[in-house]
């Protein structure tokens, strides 16, 4: 009775439902149907596991940039004025008036400051007096002369008529003799006179630098600019005594500009060539008047164009082996100030034909530097090059790369030696750089290799003569 009651009541169940099971079933079975039938229409049935290579990577090359570029050498600087004047009291007394603002533009010979003249003006007075007292005692010495000038006329005439008459026996001895006294008495009185008249020219002279000295101190009590240029701030308040010699201010000029810089030894050596090509064989003419370009550090290029005129005649410093050289500059809007840390540029040659890339593309390791080429069967292959100089992002190459490389500029990521890729090859032109600018290729600095940085300069290249 157990079992019937539990197959009964199991059955019940599936007899209920069995519609729905058959109808489950043929479901399942017709997706199975199809399930076959995709994949006999395959041609297969499992999918395909087998390993797949990647296709070669996708990498951009270029041809070098190929064309003739000014060496440069470039340095750091510092910039000093051309002119620069102190201004100084001459003489001593109460300043009584400024006749400037701090800071503005003054002219050689304007009035800056005004001393007290009032003393200055009596000292003067009083020499023009002493002058006319002088010149007059000339006159007063000169008329004496004069009058001596005539007794001695008349004392010699008697003296020669006394004379004539002793040898005839028509006068004495002794009347001779008084005679020969009052002649040589009035002699020695013209002498006496034609020295007052010296010791009172020489008191004219005195008398006259006197009041040059007095003129002078009292044009001074008017201090003048020595130089144009901008003022500084005064050094002593209206209403001070100022002594002589006391600093009041500085004019700085501000139409030009040094700039200091040192080169390496082996730069002097590439001046002197610069400087032999250019035909000049003096010493003196060496390196003078040769270009020079300045940038500040807000400066895109280099915007100041100006000359060497200086070189250190001492030669190379032993303890540094740098070169002292200086160049000016006209500023005549005043854009440069003195003491700025600037960089100079000198032209030294040119280079034809030269090989630029992109200095991204530039790699380096223990070996040394090198660039990844593609060759004709679409390989990778390792270059070792020998950097040069770098502007804008561009380096020029100096050995180990040829004109018809095809070097690799992108993609470098996935590529390495021996790998095959898929190039894409681009044009580098002057306008593919960053900045297209008609600025030259600076030369190394120092010396050294260029960084993996881009420099803020370009790789067009004038002549030396022209500006960049």
């Amino acid at each position: 009775m157990v079992t019937k009651y539990f197959t009964t009541d199991m059955a019940a169940p599936h007899a209920n439902r069995g519609p729905s099971l058959q109808a489950g079933s043929l479901r399942f079975v017709q997706s199975m149907l199809l399930l076959s039938a995709s994949l006999a229409g395959c041609g297969t049935g499992v999918p395909d596991n087998s390993y797949q290579a990647p296709p070669p990577p996708e990498v951009t090359v270029a041809h070098p940039l190929q064309k003739t570029v000014t060496i440069y050498i470039e340095e750091n600087g510092e910039t000093e004025v051309v002119e620069q004047a102190d201004v100084r009291a001459r003489v001593r007394g109460i300043l009584e008036e400024i006749k400037f603002v701090p800071g503005q533009t003054v002219k050689q010979d304007d009035v800056l400051y005004v001393i007290q003249r009032s003393e200055y003006q009596a000292a003067l007075n009083s020499a023009k007096a002493q002058l006319a007292a002088a010149e007059a005692a000339i006159e007063v010495a000169t008329a004496q002369t004069g009058v001596v000038d005539v007794e001695l006329t008349r004392a010699e005439a008697e003296f020669v008529r006394y004379k004539g008459m002793l040898e005839k026996g028509a006068a004495t001895q002794s009347q001779f003799d008084t005679v020969l006294a009052a002649r040589d008495g009035v002699s020695a009185n013209r002498e006496a006179s034609l020295a007052s008249v010296t010791a009172a020219k020489a008191d004219r002279d005195k008398a006259q630098a006197n009041l040059d000295q007095a003129q002078l101190d009292f044009e001074y009590t008017l201090v003048k600019a020595p130089i144009s240029g901008r003022i500084t701030k005064t050094d002593i308040k209206r209403g001070n005594l100022v002594e002589n010699g006391s600093l009041l201010a500085t004019i700085v000029g501000q139409d030009r500009v040094y700039a200091n810089f040192n080169v390496s030894d082996r730069a002097v050596l590439r001046l002197q060539k610069a400087a032999r090509e250019r035909g000049e064989t003096r010493d003196e003419d060496r390196y003078r008047d040769m270009p020079a370009y300045l940038q500040r550090e807000s400066d895109e290029g280099f915007p100041f164009v100006g000359k060497l005129d200086y070189v250190d005649q001492e030669g190379v410093d032993q303890a540094t082996g740098t070169f002292a050289i200086r160049a000016v500059f006209d500023d005549p809007e005043g854009l440069i100030l003195p003491g700025l840390f600037v960089r100079v540029r000198v032209p030294v040659s040119k280079l034809d034909d030269a090989l630029l890339i992109p200095e991204q593309a530039l790699s380096r390791d223990q070996r040394g530097t090198y660039v990844l080429v593609v060759n004709a069967e679409q390989k990778i292959e390792r270059r070792d090059v020998t950097p040069g100089q770098t502007d804008d992002g561009m380096v020029a190459i100096e050995t180990g790369l040829q004109a018809e490389d095809l070097v690799l500029i992108e993609g470098g990521q996935r590529a390495r030696p021996g790998v095959v890729v898929n190039p894409s090859e681009i044009e580098l032109t002057a306008a593919d750089q960053s900045e297209e600018t008609d600025e030259p290729v600076t030369a190394d600095r120092n010396d050294d290799p260029p960084t993996d940085q881009p420099d803020d300069s370009t790789a067009d290249a004038p002549s030396p003569d022209e500006q960049p």
